[in-house]
């Protein structure tokens, strides 16, 4: 049917209108190949504007990747320094996701350690607050720039690096300094994984092949190997150091070594400038590697051996008390003789007193002269300016203690020192704490069973009929002696208590530890705790509040001589570890620090600790004993 008249442009509008509504609105595609072309590279584009600028301006990449380096990787020593700075200069954040994804971990692990190291870099840059005004705003840009990096398609490529695994860690660990402790398991069970499935678990030998496949690359190289294992005795003591606090994951299980399954062997005590890809060369006669305050560490942990696979295999209480106190005596002593042939560059001198120390004492704690804003020491030339006072910085000393490398070296140096130190003592203190709880409940039970005897004679007695009154007085008297000798028996300081060199060995070990406990908090300072502040100030923290808050009955004539000391300590470093309220875990409350209160409450939470360390060597610290 045809239609009469001209056509009505309204209704034809209405109709168009109308239809455009019901329809889906599909976006016109591209008419010819030249169009998708272009819109594929413009996906591209768009897509390859993530890179290492994506966190934080270049100038403050630098600096931040300085103090990485400076602090974070004495204690956790991988990336390769000298491979990973070849490619930070190269920019391959721009076209290496992994390597982005590596160095965006590295910034926000850093930051999760030593918050006031962003926050003074971040105040040179005119809107750098602004961008970042609390510490746990960068930690998760940090960690969100690297998930992007890694991309969708991660978790499916066959070709895992060791550079993986150390993203995994540094993810995990900067986790783990926020209190995030569920995504921390998270990132140390994959880190884990990835380590066993590149095989750098076991000696290279038993774990590079199987069946003709190999797992390391056709190729070996030196520089992954070296970082493989520094890796795997990192998680290792993590690991150990978290069972010392009670915390049992059991989506991050590392067994003990057992014959047909060793652990790898230590890493090579060589810096990594010796390193290189198709060969090690010797570290320089007269220098101590970096790597030889790592690997102490790691000895220290490796005397828990023996107690984690009895616990793993059986449980320890099922061993009868006199074994379980023999292989705590046993790792007590292992743990002490781990210090021995310690190099002079990592050696406190825990029995001649922290006065007595070049290097330490009140002269290396309190600042004096025109630099009365940061920490001074006698020894090294090591300048270290808080917050508060990095206007009187020279423009050289930002990112470094000193233009000289050897005054670096000594501050890392002091940083693995403090570490050795803090772990050790929680070691023993594990230990010796262990052995207390054991025998005090052996003891209870030992009295618990007299108890039992006696109500038992006592009862058989009195239900007699036929017992005359001088027997029954005499099965009375014997009742009462059976436990008043089985009370003698348990009481340490009676006559009739046998002597016990163990428990007399334990007993003076929680004594000593308390000095070496103090004399430790007198000798290290503020540049050598802070940076890694998170993991040092904890463990020692952990050590001072078991002493302070055990029963009286446990402690000595010098744990009660230096209980106002301790206390005072412990109620300091409480503060410094930077706990949220209630010290449940938040989303990183621990790091949000960027307005002034926050800062001026650090900074005098540090200046208290210097100061009450001055006072103690001042007046006397343990010569004035009894």
């Amino acid at each position: 049917m045809k239609r009469r008249g001209p056509p009505n442009k309204h209704a034809e509008a209405a109709r168009a209108a109308k239809q455009q509504r019901l329809e889906p609105n599909i976006s016109p595609g591209p008419h010819n190949a030249a169009e998708t072309l272009i819109s594929i590279a413009g996906g591209q584009d768009a897509q390859q504007v993530l890179d290492a600028e994506s966190i934080a301006p270049w100038p403050v990449l630098t600096l931040l990747i300085d103090d990485f380096f400076t602090y974070i990787h004495p204690l956790a020593p991988f990336p390769h320094e000298p491979t990973f700075r070849m490619s930070f200069t190269a920019r391959q954040d721009r076209t290496n996701r992994g390597f982005l994804a590596l160095l965006a971990s590295m910034i926000g692990c850093l930051v999760a350690s030593f918050p006031r190291t962003a926050r003074l870099h971040l105040k040179t840059q005119q809107h750098g607050m602004k961008m970042y005004p609390k510490a746990i705003t960068l930690i998760d840009r940090c960690r969100t720039v690297a998930l992007e990096a890694r991309g969708p398609t991660f978790y499916s490529r066959d070709d895992i690096t060791v550079y993986d695994a150390a993203t995994s860690y540094f993810l995990g660990l900067a986790a783990a300094y926020t209190m995030q402790w569920k995504v921390c398991r998270r990132f140390m069970a994959e880190c884990m994984a990835f380590i066993r499935e590149l095989g750098y678990h076991k000696p290279r030998d038993l774990g590079s092949s199987m069946f003709g496949v190999t797992y390391r690359g056709p190729s070996f190289n030196h520089v992954e190997d070296q970082l493989g294992k520094r890796i795997f005795w990192c998680m290792f003591v993590g690991l150990r150091s978290m069972h010392q606090l009670g915390s049992h994951h059991s989506d991050v299980v590392l067994p003990p070594p057992t014959p047909t399954e060793p652990y790898p062997e230590l890493p090579v005590e060589v810096d990594d400038q010796y390193i290189l890809p198709h060969q090690i060369l010797g570290q320089p006669e007269g220098v101590v590697s970096l790597l030889t305050g790592f690997n102490q560490g790691i000895k220290i942990y490796m005397t828990m051996n023996g107690l984690v696979s009895v616990e793993v295999s059986y449980g320890i209480s099922t061993l009868p008390f006199n074994d379980q106190k023999a292989m705590l005596e046993e790792s007590l002593q292992a743990v002490k003789q781990v210090m021995d042939g310690l190099p002079r560059e990592l050696t406190i001198e825990l029995n001649g007193g922290a006065g007595n120390s070049q290097a330490h004492g009140p002269s290396g704690l309190h600042p004096a002269g025109p630099q009365a804003g940061g920490f001074d020491d006698s020894n090294g030339g090591l300048h270290y300016y808080p917050i508060g006072f990095a206007g009187m910085q020279p423009p050289n000393l930002r990112h470094k203690p000193s233009p000289q490398l050897q005054r670096r070296r000594l501050l890392q140096y002091e940083i693995q020192k403090a570490n050795i130190y803090a772990s050790q003592l929680a070691t023993r203190s594990y230990y010796v704490e262990r052995y207390l709880n054991l025998r005090d409940a052996h003891r209870e039970h030992a009295r618990a069973q007299a108890a039992q005897a006696a109500q038992a004679a006592q009862a058989s007695s009195s239900s007699s009929t036929t017992t005359t009154a001088a027997v029954d007085t005499s099965t009375k008297s014997v009742a009462a002696a059976a436990r008043q000798h089985a009370a003698a028996k348990q009481h340490p300081h009676h006559p009739n208590h046998p002597a016990d060199p163990v428990d007399a060995s334990m007993t003076a070990e929680r004594e000593l530890i308390v000095q070496h406990l103090l004399t430790v908090l007198t000798s290290i300072s503020q540049r050598s705790m802070e940076p890694n502040g998170a993991s040092l100030i904890n463990k020692i923290r952990q050590v001072a509040s078991t002493l302070v808050n055990d029963d009286p009955k446990r402690k000595g004539p010098v744990a009660v001589k230096n209980q106002e000391s301790l206390s005072r300590f412990v109620e300091i470093l409480m503060r410094l570890e930077r706990v949220p309220p209630g010290g449940g875990p938040g989303g990183g409350a621990g790091v949000a620090v960027g307005n002034g209160d926050d800062e001026e409450v650090e900074l005098r939470s540090w200046a208290d600790l210097r100061d009450y360390q001055v006072r103690f060597l001042q007046g006397g610290g343990f010569m004035n004993l009894p």
